[in-house]
C-alpha cells in the first residue's frame, strides 16, 4: 500500500475513507489511519466474493457492509459475535457465540474474514492461536482467511507491540501462503496518531493497520485446546507485563 500521501482515498488533503467511516459506523472513531484504512481494506475483500460463495464474518458487530455485499452478489453470509449489541445497536450476527466454540462444520467457508477482531480474541477468552485454528478449520481447502488489525493501538500481544515475526509465525502454522501488508505506516500528510504517549515502549510509536491474508493450503495441524482459565486472567496473561503495569498506573492515576 502506498503512503497516505499517495493514497487514492486522499482528496484535497482529506482522507475520504475516514469521512466515509464516520458516516457508516455512526460512532466516534480514531483519526487516520486507524479510523480509515479498514474501509479500503474491506472493500478489497469484497473483490474476492463471488456468487454462491460461503462467507463467515468473525466479530461482525453492527457494520452490515460485508453482509449487504454478499446479498447483492448472491453469496451466503454468516456472522458471529459475542455481543448482542454495540453502542445500543443490535449486531448483525447470525449466531451469538465465542470463536473458541465455533459451531460451524469443517471445510464450510470460502472466505473467513475478521475486521478489527483478532487483536481482541484473547480478551474475550479465546487464545489467538486457537481462534486461528477455528478459522482455518471451517475454511475450505484453498479458501482464504483474511484478517486486519491495528498495530500500536489496542488489544493483546503481539498486535499492540507490533511483533511482526510472531504474527507471521501464528498464521504460518496454518498456511504456507501468508502476506502481511502495512497500511498507514507512513501517515503523511496526517500527524502520527500515538495512542499511548505515557507508555514508555510505545510513546514514540504511531498506530497503523495491517492486512493479513492466508490461504488454507496445508493440512490442519494438531493444536492443544483453548486454555480454560478465567477470561480476565487470560486477558492479563496476553498483555506484556510492562503494558499491564502501565494500565495499572493509569487506573491508580499515578
Amino acid at each position: 500500500m502506498p503512503t497516505c500521501l499517495n493514497c487514492s482515498e486522499l482528496s484535497d488533503g482529506q482522507c475520504m475513507a475516514y469521512q466515509n467511516a464516520k458516516l457508516e459506523y455512526g460512532r466516534p472513531i480514531p483519526p487516520p489511519p486507524i479510523g480509515a484504512c479498514t474501509m479500503a481494506i474491506v472493500r478489497g475483500y469484497t473483490k474476492l466474493i463471488k456468487k454462491g460463495m460461503n462467507v463467515l464474518d468473525i466479530g461482525c458487530g453492527t457494520w452490515p457492509y460485508l453482509r449487504d455485499y454478499c446479498k447483492e452478489v448472491g453469496a451466503n453470509y454468516e456472522g458471529i459475535d459475542t455481543q448482542k449489541e454495540y453502542y445500543g445497536v443490535k449486531t448483525i450476527a447470525s449466531r451469538i457465540e465465542n470463536l473458541s466454540e465455533l459451531s460451524y462444520p469443517d471445510d464450510n467457508f470460502d472466505l473467513v474474514i475478521g475486521n478489527q477482531t483478532i487483536e481482541h480474541w484473547a480478551e474475550y477468552g479465546c487464545d489467538t492461536v486457537w481462534g486461528l485454528y477455528q478459522c482455518f478449520r471451517v475454511c475450505k481447502p484453498e479458501g482464504k482467511v483474511l484478517m486486519n488489525a491495528p498495530i500500536h493501538f489496542h488489544g493483546v500481544a503481539p498486535f499492540l507491540p507490533g511483533r511482526f515475526d510472531e504474527i507471521e509465525k501464528l498464521f504460518m502454522t496454518f498456511s504456507e501462503t501468508v502476506t502481511i501488508e502495512r497500511w498507514g505506516e507512513d501517515p503523511r500528510p496526517f500527524s502520527p496518531f500515538i495512542a499511548h504517549r505515557k507508555y514508555k515502549k510505545l510513546m514514540n510509536s504511531h498506530a497503523f493497520i495491517i492486512d493479513i491474508r492466508a490461504v488454507k493450503d496445508i493440512a490442519l495441524p494438531m493444536i492443544s485446546g483453548n486454555k480454560r482459565i478465567p477470561m480476565r486472567l487470560k486477558r492479563w496473561l496476553n498483555y506484556d507485563v510492562s503494558y499491564f503495569l502501565y494500565l495499572l498506573r493509569l487506573k491508580l492515576r499515578l
